[in-house]
């Protein structure tokens, strides 16, 4: 499609599974301006209207890329227990490539996340559009649309990397433009470099404000997956005795899947937001809504 901005696309549904229940406008986050707190509590709103659907999404796709990060040689789930993870950024050298794994493991978990963030943005412009989506449908999706967004998150990820020479403040510049490029792709089908430029043109007005939501998001992602992975190694180890490798390596999968659901669904309650500041949304679906016909014409006198 070619990315009007003053609507969501309708997506449909072809599967033949039931589909998820549409929610109602009211469920769905408001088209209003809000502080990145009551952006971040939205993104825990949203994902509450279907939990199923948002995790299981997320489960799938996380799940290929930690086996392949598993069986990389040098990866610390495989020579090594995953409790060892931090000994490799202290220069341990027991274990050979476990740099070259850990990076590869923290590149594959960022596909994912950016491919996560791609299709809870098509949920969400079908549930705007009053369609339900099957996790089939997005995923099947996603899996069709993959070379473009690996392309989109390379575009990204290299635009950060060329940015971070110039350190932190050249690194936040492209992360920040960037930072809605994947519900972009999801909500409004766009291309790589289309994603990437109707990114920049939805957060340059608000740089401040979208720079704010991506540290509350991130700090409240690191504190819920933390929690996710302390607590059940702390009750395994002293309650149950369960090897340390096997409680870390759950409870790790399972934290990073929860905090890419949250971070993913942020990012789409930002793009939702942003284009109620830059783009009024909100008054353009309001007039749809109270004017369903607009074949009419206007005629003065």
């Amino acid at each position: 499609m070619s990315g009007d901005p003053s609507t969501f696309p309708v997506a449909t549904s072809d599967s033949t599974r039931r589909p998820e229940r549409v929610p109602t406008r009211e469920e769905l986050p408001p088209l209003v301006a809000r502080t990145p707190l009551a952006i971040v509590d939205e993104s825990v709103i949203f994902l509450r209207l279907a939990p199923g659907l948002f995790l299981s999404t997320a489960l799938v796709i996380m799940l290929p890329m930690r086996l392949i990060a598993a069986a990389a040689p040098g990866s610390t789930l495989r020579d090594a227990r995953p409790d060892e993870i931090v000994d490799i950024f202290v220069a341990n050298t027991d274990h050979p490539g476990a740099v070259t794994a850990a990076f590869g493991a923290l590149f594959l978990e960022s596909i994912a996340l950016f491919t996560i963030a791609t299709t809870y943005g098509q949920i969400a412009a079908s549930w705007f559009a009053g369609r339900s989506l099957t996790a089939t449908d997005v995923l099947v999706a996603s899996i069709k649309r993959s070379p473009l967004i690996l392309a989109a998150w390379f575009l990204v990820h290299a635009a950060e990397a060329i940015g971070s020479i110039g350190f932190m403040v050249g690194l936040l510049l492209p992360a920040t433009f960037f930072a809605l490029a994947a519900p972009i792709m999801g909500a409004e089908s766009l291309g790589p470099l289309e994603s990437l430029r109707r990114s920049t043109r939805l957060t340059r007005p608000a740089f401040g404000h979208v720079l704010a939501v991506w540290i509350v998001t991130g700090v409240f992602a690191l504190v819920v997956r933390a929690a996710i992975e302390i607590v059940p190694a702390v009750i395994g180890l002293e309650g149950l005795n369960i090897p340390l490798w096997l409680v870390s390596g759950v409870a790790d999968f399972v934290g990073s899947v929860v905090a890419a659901a949250l971070i993913a669904s942020a990012s789409v309650v930002l793009y939702i937001e942003q284009r109620v500041r830059v783009e009024g949304i909100d008054l353009e679906m309001a007039f749809s809504t109270a004017f369903p016909d607009r074949s009419y014409r206007v005629s003065g006198g």
